[in-house]
């Protein structure tokens, strides 16, 4: 009978002891020899080992001159593979669910995607508003909240080449359709920190939008919520958008967002 190992207790101590090494590198720019001996709690001729095998790897570097020694670039390359490979939607599926419980609104995730606005998730209540929507569909720019929160969060010559050209469809009358009064309110966006679609892409239906920031801090993606007017009222808007930003953070966080 094979005995599976216990893992909270299975370590290998030359793999921890690279890992100590690599964290008291990281705490400095450089370091001398017996400056890491010293952080580390092992003696000189130890820790040299241990730098001289991490730097064949490229995991620590050794200046030639100085012959300190400091975090290799093969540790950032593969630290921007990892932060690369997450994967936005099993990141924020547990905070829509938890928007989802909370409000009873449904819950939308969504990317630009060249120069589209494409839903990822949706998690819709139990009568939803939009019937039909759902991940792949696109969504508007100048009428959601989602590509608002995108647009203001944009640098504003790349909003308007989305955008353009001007006047824009009208959808309802509550639609913006010049760049003037979009550039106001994306202002008001930026103000708040979320955007509101206020029965501008349907009659009936209100929705409030954060963008999220990915590894490089740029909102590349956006998360909304959504629900006819008469739920969604202008005090409880600002309470979504509160929790929307909120959410927003924990998923950046997540995707490793600076800051």
């Amino acid at each position: 009978m094979v005995r599976r190992a216990d893992t909270a207790n299975y370590s290998l101590e030359s793999i921890d002891r690279m890992a100590l090494i690599l964290g008291t590198l990281e705490e400095a720019a450089e370091r001398s020899l017996d400056q890491v001996a010293r952080a580390s709690g092992l003696n000189e001729s130890t820790a040299l080992r241990y730098l001289l095998s991490l730097a064949k790897h490229g995991l620590v570097e050794r200046d030639a001159v100085s012959g300190r020694f400091r975090l290799g670039l093969t540790l950032f390359r593969l630290g921007t593979r990892s932060i690369e490979y997450r994967d936005v939607i099993p990141l924020a599926v547990p905070v829509m669910e938890r928007l989802l419980a909370q409000f009873g609104e449904s819950v939308n995730l969504a990317t630009r995607q060249q120069d589209k606005v494409m839903l990822l998730k949706v998690l819709e209540n139990a009568t939803p508003t939009r019937k039909g929507a759902k991940a792949g569909e696109a969504d508007v720019w100048h009428g959601s909240s989602l590509g608002k929160a995108l647009l203001a969060a944009m640098p504003p010559d790349e909003a308007t080449g989305l955008l353009g050209p001007f006047p824009m469809p009208v959808f309802t009358p509550n639609t913006i359709v010049t760049l003037e009064d979009l550039t106001r309110e994306f202002e008001r966006t930026r103000e708040r920190g979320y955007a509101i679609d206020d029965e501008e892409s349907v009659e009936g239906l209100r929705c409030v939008g954060v963008a999220i920031r990915d590894h490089a801090g740029v909102s590349r993606y956006a998360m909304s919520v959504s629900g006819p007017k008469s739920r969604m009222t202008y005090q409880r808007t600002e309470e979504i958008g509160a929790a929307l930003i909120a959410g927003s953070r924990t998923i950046a966080k997540g995707l490793g967002a600076p800051g």
